[in-house]
């Protein structure tokens, strides 16, 4: 079939037979690479090592509980990719986490924070679109999503408020700093993707992979620095630019 040169406004439901190929192949591609998936058993693993740092790493008791909701909220999540790669004929995903960000180890606490406040804050702004996607499944879920993602970085990043308030803790923030920044940086992906412009069309993006880097450094960096971190420039230790 023709597709259509820009993005349509027609929402199109699950198994609807009009859903443009290049539509449907997009939805796809980014599901698949979407690291929330639990038919992925890389995900899994993922899984079980961000359970262990939620219930080993935190200095009280007391914060282990909002991590343990954290985590059965990104189990939903999912449950939830799953269910719409299977809506449109995928029913299991094998592919390696693209996103070094997830393979850097959680050892303390500090790294724990980072984590959660830079590392889910990107899901802020890659995911923040799909309200807008034509695809009803996608669309109807994104603003739930959106909420996650943004109390998870929310929590993440009253976590490291309150380690930089002694001196060890700001000290260990400044340390690993120059670890977290540079990953989450290129987890936006590569400044002159080809899939971008394409992301954009559909609704699936609002904003191409520079451009939302750029919008994520502009609104985090004072958050760091306000908490005294000394944030790296931003080409530093870069793998994607």
């Amino acid at each position: 079939m023709t597709e259509p040169a820009a993005m349509t406004s027609e929402i199109y439901e699950a198994g609807d037979p009009r859903l443009p190929d290049e539509l449907k192949d997009l939805l796809i591609r980014v599901l698949t690479k979407h690291l929330e998936n639990t038919t992925n058993p890389h995900y899994t693993e993922l899984m079980r090592k961000l359970w262990n740092a939620c219930v080993s790493l935190p200095p009280t008791e007391e914060q282990k509980v909002p991590l343990a909701l954290l985590m059965s909220e990104e189990v939903e999540h999912g449950v939830i990719t799953a269910r719409i790669l299977r809506g449109l004929g995928v029913d299991h995903v094998d592919a390696p986490i693209s996103q070094y960000l997830f393979d850097l180890s959680l050892d303390t606490w500090t790294d724990l924070c980072f984590f959660h406040s830079l590392g889910d804050r990107v899901g802020m702004y890659v995911g923040e679109a799909w309200g807008d996607v034509p695809y009803a499944p996608l669309r109807s879920v994104s603003p739930r999503l959106h909420r996650d993602e943004t109390g998870h970085a929310t929590l993440g990043y009253r976590n490291l408020t309150r380690l930089c308030q002694t001196a060890r803790g700001l000290d260990a923030a400044n340390d690993l700093i120059h670890k977290w920044w540079p990953a989450a940086l290129d987890m936006f992906g590569t400044s002159d993707s080809k899939f971008s412009e394409k992301y954009v069309r559909w609704g699936i993006r609002k904003k191409g992979n520079e451009e939302l880097r750029q919008d994520y450094v502009h609104d985090t960096r004072p958050m760091l620095e306000e908490l005294g971190i000394q944030v790296p420039a931003d080409s530093a230790n870069r793998r994607f630019l």
